[in-house]
């Protein structure tokens, strides 16, 4: 019996060039963003935010962040994944740590999901570019 488990997960330089490129994708479209990226258990590794983006928006895309990492799918997805489902909807709208609507998405890795980035401040759809953004500027360096 395993007594352990090794779970991989991004790096600190792996997820600062994450964040700073949705940052500069948000900047590209004229965009305040905060931007949190989150190692495979959903624990942040790096905060952005860029200066005059609002506050509030950071929490979101902290959950967004954590969403992503835990659930392994894209935080967009979940209102195809809960049609019908009123009951599980209202029980995950109400955990803290979880948001069910666009700008999280995970880092994969081989296959694996090794972190995720949350983004927010902007459109739905802004903000899934903008995490978008920042997964192609980290596969670009491989």
């Amino acid at each position: 019996m395993n007594k352990t488990h090794v779970q991989v997960s991004l790096t600190l330089d792996a997820a600062l060039v994450i964040a700073q490129a949705a940052i500069s994708k948000g900047n590209e479209l004229g965009v305040k963003l905060n931007a949190v990226v989150v190692d495979s258990a959903g624990n942040r590794l790096v905060s952005l935010r860029e200066p005059g983006a609002a506050m509030p928006a950071m929490d979101f895309a902290e959950k967004k962040a954590y969403t992503a990492a835990n659930f392994k799918i894209p935080t967009e997805k979940w209102s195809a994944v809960l049609e019908g489902q009123t009951v599980l909807a209202n029980g995950l709208a109400q955990h803290e740590k979880v948001a069910l609507f666009g700008g999280g998405l995970p880092v994969l890795s081989e296959g694996v999901v090794v972190g995720a980035i949350g983004v927010s401040g902007g459109k739905v759809a802004e903000d899934i570019q903008c995490a978008e953004a920042g997964i192609e500027a980290l596969n670009a360096l491989a």
